[in-house]
């Protein structure tokens, strides 16, 4: 009997150390399931963040580029005004031209037209 009551206890306690390390053992599969998920925790949030930070440097570039065709437009406008501005001044240049030439033109016959005249009033003294 007492051998058997001894090797009750010896497998009591082989029970109880083979309990013991597997709620050792449980412990330690929990806490390394709580680390787990706080790191995906914090690797969400990180990935969080960089969406974030990638969708305002996406909005940037489009304000950018939106401040860069407003620009490009200004800028086409103006060309468009100065040739513009060039043309009219080259064809009131071409007016002006015209003008001295026909001003040269009628000076010329006033001209010969007092020549003439000098030369019928010689003639009649």
């Amino acid at each position: 009997y007492n051998k058997v009551a001894a090797d009750a206890a010896m497998l009591k306690l082989g029970y109880d150390k083979y309990a013991a390390d597997a709620a050792e053992y449980k412990a330690g599969f929990d806490k390394l399931l709580a680390d787990t998920t706080e790191q995906k925790a914090q690797y969400d949030c990180v990935a969080v963040a960089r969406d974030a930070q990638l969708a305002k440097l996406t909005a940037d570039a489009v304000e950018l580029k939106a401040g860069y065709d407003k620009m490009s437009a200004d800028n086409a406008d103006q060309q468009e005004q100065l040739d513009k501005a060039a043309a009219d001044a080259a064809e009131f240049k071409a007016g002006y031209d015209k003008l001295c030439m026909d001003t040269a033109e009628q000076q010329a016959q006033l001209d010969k037209a007092s020549a003439d005249a000098a030369e019928f009033k010689a003639g009649c003294d």
